[in-house]
């Protein structure tokens, strides 16, 4: 079976489970609909009618052996689309997105205040979900929420802000989970200086020339342990090399975008603005064509220099294969067309590629079929308000 048969079946396998979802959701709503109206219809008193609403739910939850939280998801998500994004419940309808990218448009669709905004997401979440990963289309809807509603977002993130916390659990097993809940930024900068400090851990012990053993995540849990056993600061000193991307309009307060990390996360601009004003800040001017892409360059070197490096991070974010999220600090660069046989150095010949694919490429196995296209800085989704200009015409004879 060639390639193109086997993305034509899968194509064909996917949209048939997304049918056959679909078909369970209309059953669901359909049915829950009908008995809840009767039920309305009837003489009992409200809270006997409140109980047999709830015995629907139950009733439905046990023929198709799930909880009744996910009947009670199925009702109120499609109610959800059918009022605020009704094109988005017809992809479903067709098999172009399944459930689990109806739940998440859902989720978008309810925060969503303004209809400007709304109407933004019925038009370009479908496409978008048809063609992406579960988790890319996640954080895809939490950018369009930053860009669209910046303010909604800022009022949410202050009150989720209000339950940072550290928790404890413990397992059997004589281990313990450490969770903490804390602004993605910060998150971001202590995940950042970890990995650095695991990877500057020497791989044989100077003193014993005993070879440390560990892996990564060993090292890297380690690392929390010594560090909250050890310090005493009582304040944050953020001394991680973090990145982030932020429209210069944005920066300066102009129109209120989100920052973007490596990977697309949204961070919200005041954090990026009073981050840009730390005395240990380095800005750096990424300059993209009008599209939103990286502009081109070419060095006469089998080696990209570092500035051609930091700028093919932030075009790709994370490994080019489509779906795979691996962090772009743990990918290669990869020539699309080999050195050796001709291949530039350069951005359009240049693709960050995780270990496990560039292998599979240098051996053969990764066509080009399998990756994205590069990242584009400007979402589709963004629209593009008209510029009006004023202009007063006065002859100057009459002026006098």
């Amino acid at each position: 079976m060639t390639s193109g048969s086997v993305a034509d079946v899968c194509d064909l396998v996917r949209r048939a489970r997304a049918v056959a979802e679909h078909e369970e959701w209309d059953w669901v709503v359909a049915h829950h609909a009908r008995r809840v109206a009767e039920i309305d219809r009837s003489d009992e008193i409200p809270l006997s009618k409140d109980l047999a609403r709830r015995e629907v739910v139950l009733e439905i939850a046990q023929g198709l052996h799930v909880t009744e939280q996910t009947v009670w998801a199925m009702v109120h998500e499609a109610a959800t689309l059918k009022e605020r994004a009704p094109r988005v419940w017809s992809s479903f309808r067709v098999g172009d997105i399944d459930g689990v990218r109806v739940s998440a448009i859902a989720d978008t669709a309810e925060r969503l205040r303004t209809p400007e905004a709304l109407a933004m997401l019925e038009q370009t979440a479908p496409e978008y979900a048809a063609t992406h990963t579960i988790t890319e289309l996640r954080a895809w809807l939490r950018r369009l929420r930053a860009r669209l509603e910046p303010e909604q977002v800022a009022t949410e993130t202050a009150e989720a802000l209000q339950q940072r916390r550290v928790s404890i659990t413990h397992q059997s097993d004589g281990t313990s989970w450490l969770n903490a809940l804390l602004p993605t930024g910060l998150a971001i900068a202590i995940g950042e200086r970890l990995r650095k400090a695991a990877r500057a851990v020497p791989s044989v012990d100077p003193e014993t020339g005993a070879r440390d053993a560990r892996t990564r995540d060993q090292k890297q849990a380690d690392l929390v342990a010594d560090w909250l056993t050890s310090c005493t600061g009582t304040t944050s000193d953020i001394r991680a090399e973090i990145a982030i991307s932020i429209a210069a309009t944005d920066l300066i307060g102009l129109t209120e975008g989100p920052g973007l990390t490596h990977d697309g996360e949204p961070v919200g601009a005041e954090w990026v603005r009073e981050l840009a004003q730390s005395e240990h800040t380095i800005l750096r001017r990424l300059v993209l064509d009008p599209v939103g892409e990286v502009l081109d360059t070419t060095v006469l070197s089998y080696r990209p220099p570092e500035s051609l490096r930091r700028a093919l991070r932030w075009r790709d974010g994370t490994c080019r294969v489509a779906g795979c999220r691996a962090p772009v600090f743990e990918t290669d660069l990869d020539h699309a067309e080999a050195y050796d046989s001709g291949g530039a150095t350069s951005a359009s010949n240049l693709r960050c590629l995780c270990r496990r694919h560039h292998n599979m490429k240098s051996h053969g196995h990764l066509a080009d079929r399998y990756l994205d296209a590069p990242v584009r800085r400007i979402e589709r989704y963004l629209p593009c308000p008209p510029i009006i200009i004023e202009t007063d015409i006065v002859d100057p004879r009459r002026a006098a």
